[in-house]
């Protein structure tokens, strides 16, 4: 039981902290460079090294909030585990 509430609550932090992340990334993309981020409709008018650039930035920001929001929902339910015991009424 333990195991599907932790991937429950894996992907409820990951859909909430993803859609936060993009927009924070979007936000300090268009600060530092002076420019929206490339999107797909113009993705033949975008630079190469722009394109590589936001590219990684995105993934590595990406890959965090996917180990963070593991991380969460682990401690999460370890936490949850202790308050309620180890016996669940379910």
């Amino acid at each position: 039981m333990d195991k599907m509430m932790e991937k429950g609550l894996t992907v409820a932090i990951s859909l909430g902290a993803g859609f936060v992340a993009s927009k924070v990334f979007d936000f300090a993309w268009e600060q530092v460079t002076g420019e929206k981020p490339p999107k797909n409709e113009e993705i033949d008018a975008v630079d190469i090294k722009r394109a590589l650039v936001f590219g990684i930035t995105s993934a590595a920001v990406s890959a965090a909030v996917q180990v963070l929001s593991q991380r969460g929902a682990h401690a999460g339910v370890r936490k949850l585990s202790k308050s309620y015991g180890s016996k669940s009424e379910v």
